[in-house]
């Protein structure tokens, strides 16, 4: 069993007129944890508020910690913690390369353009993409806005990675084979990861599985 990355406690979601309360989640360093419940249930917001956002429609409290570190009153990009949703929010007006360079970490970004350029070009590389280094993202599949969209999270150096419903807006041609690409390459560099997702096949069936609480009167 690998290093608990990600770790929560005492979790409480409360709407207006019903509240939620979690158990207690670990994740291992390599691990995926999928979360399985209805639609409207809260599953998103408590992914936005894992990595930062707190909901204005819900008020949710608890401990979270990344490494053993409390990242409670942490900057959303100072967690460690990356999301990647339905719609890969890829800046429309960057190219695919520029897109890249954004998600490196901050030490990154002060190395000079040539040593910037060779990291995500070797990257691009790994993943058959190098001649759309300048392709407007706009121009993109979406199995090739998919794979950069991990990629540009990936760069960052994410101690946990959080997928909410990711391979939706595939067709079935390509979700098996970016299912399975994501996650080995999340497995591959070790990361944490929790999947939220109507379609079971989209959570690896050697994942560990949280399903989500009823709900009780505020």
């Amino acid at each position: 069993m690998g290093k608990t990355v990600l770790s929560t406690s005492d979790i409480s979601m409360r709407w207006p007129d019903h509240r939620v309360e979690l158990p207690p989640i670990q994740v291992n360093a390599g691990e995926v944890l999928g979360i399985m419940g209805p639609s409207g249930s809260g599953k998103s917001t408590l992914l936005r508020w894992l990595v930062g956002e707190q909901q204005q429609f819900v008020r949710t409290v608890g401990s979270i910690f990344v490494d053993g570190v409390s990242v409670q009153g942490v900057p959303v990009e100072q967690r460690k913690i990356g999301i990647l949703f339905q719609d890969v929010l890829l800046f429309p007006h960057l190219n695919v390369f520029d897109n890249l360079r954004f998600g490196l970490p901050a030490a990154q970004r002060q190395l000079s353009i040539a040593e910037q350029t060779e990291r995500i070009m070797e990257q691009l590389r790994a993943i058959q993409m190098s001649k759309y280094a300048q392709a407007a993202v706009s121009s993109l599949s979406g199995g090739q806005r998919a794979r950069i969209g991990l990629l540009r999270a990936l760069l960052n150096k994410p101690r946990v990675m959080l997928l909410d419903e990711p391979f939706a807006a595939l067709d079935a041609r390509l979700r098996c084979r970016i299912r399975e690409w994501t996650y080995g390459q999340l497995a591959e560099q070790q990361v944490a990861t929790i999947v939220v997702s109507h379609d079971p096949d989209d959570i690896p069936a050697n994942a560990n599985k949280l399903y989500w609480p009823e709900a009780r009167d505020a």
